[in-house]
């Protein structure tokens, strides 16, 4: 019995903190305390992530869970749940440093943390997130003594849900809409009068639990004519009233041969997005959508004089088409 006696109390402090802690591998290797093996450590699915995509936390990488064991005493009176924001929830578990048994038996006497001035032992406060992109994992630990700090969760402003620019060019965003007038015919030489039709769009997202509305702004339109010429321009244009084929407009093209052409036109849209309510936030980049093509006719004219006046419903020459076949 003597012998089993010596046995124990030769155990060092740094073993009889991990028996009387069994804190996570992780946080023991940060306290310089070694690595202990984490039996809560295992491989799991965790299907919090937003609307259209999941992720998979596990044991490496950043995904441990750091559950503590059984063993570790809890003190279940104190958890509790805190927010960050209007929708991100993280939990709060409180863990005494050592065993009621072993307080009784050895007094935590081989405790290298020096007691509180009250005479108790710290608490540990573990912190975990409940949804967002963290779901499941430990983001904080600190302890404390008798007067509980103010909760600080490290990384919190993070957690709040961004749309990236790869999310943004996944939107269903409409394309513009090429118009011509007349439609769909020009003359050669002429100025053929084309504009865009296009619009602010809205969408309605979920993004790890949280609403996120985002807009697509239009902020240039790059024209292709057909004719091996394009450009691209900052503004749509506008329909025009009442203009001939030698008035120029400001989206108008001149073609300088007949035929068929093939109109194409990409819009550019920048984003911005409003987490669950917050600020407009710039989503880098923008988002190239193109447009349904358009085929343009170009004639060529022909001109002809006249004695008579053709509004009399006169068959002469040039009183019929004004275009060749």
């Amino acid at each position: 019995m003597l012998r089993l006696t010596s046995v124990i109390l030769s155990i060092s402090a740094s073993a009889l903190l991990l028996a009387c802690l069994q804190i996570p591998t992780a946080i023991a290797a940060d306290l310089g305390l070694g690595t202990i093996a984490d039996p809560a450590c295992e491989s799991e699915m965790s299907f919090g992530g937003d609307s259209a995509h999941t992720h998979e936390d596990g044991c490496e990488g950043g995904g441990e869970t750091n559950k503590p064991p059984s063993s570790f005493y809890k003190d279940k009176t104190k958890s509790k749940q805190v927010s960050y924001g209007p929708k991100l929830k993280y939990r709060v578990e409180y863990f005494r440093q050592c065993e009621p048994a072993l307080m009784q038996a050895l007094g935590c006497d081989a405790n290298p943390d020096p007691p509180c001035t009250d005479g108790s032992y710290p608490l540990l406060r573990f912190i975990y997130a409940v949804n967002g992109p963290r779901k499941g994992q430990l983001v904080g630990t600190d302890s404390y003594c008798s007067r509980e700090p103010n909760i600080e969760i490290p990384g919190a402003e993070l957690d709040i849900a961004k749309v990236t620019p790869e999310r943004f060019r996944e939107l269903p965003i409409l394309a513009s809409t090429i118009i011509s007038q007349p439609k769909s015919f020009s003359l050669r030489n002429g100025h053929a009068h084309m504009y865009a039709e296009s619009k602010t769009q809205s969408f309605a997202v979920a993004i790890f639990d949280q609403n996120v509305r985002i807009r697509a702004i239009p902020i240039s339109y790059g024209w292709s004519y057909g004719d091996g010429i394009s450009r691209r321009l900052s503004f749509p244009g506008v329909a025009v009233a009442q203009r001939g084929f030698d008035e120029p407009t400001t989206t108008s093209h001149v073609y300088r041969e007949t035929g068929d052409f093939g109109v194409g036109l990409s819009t550019r849209f920048r984003g911005e997005y409003s987490t669950e309510g917050g600020p407009w936030t710039p989503i880098p980049g923008v988002a190239n959508v193109p447009s349904a093509p358009l085929t343009m006719s170009v004639w060529r004219t022909k001109k002809i004089l006249v004695a008579e006046n053709c509004n009399d419903g006169s068959t002469a020459p040039g009183c019929g088409s004004l275009f060749d076949d």
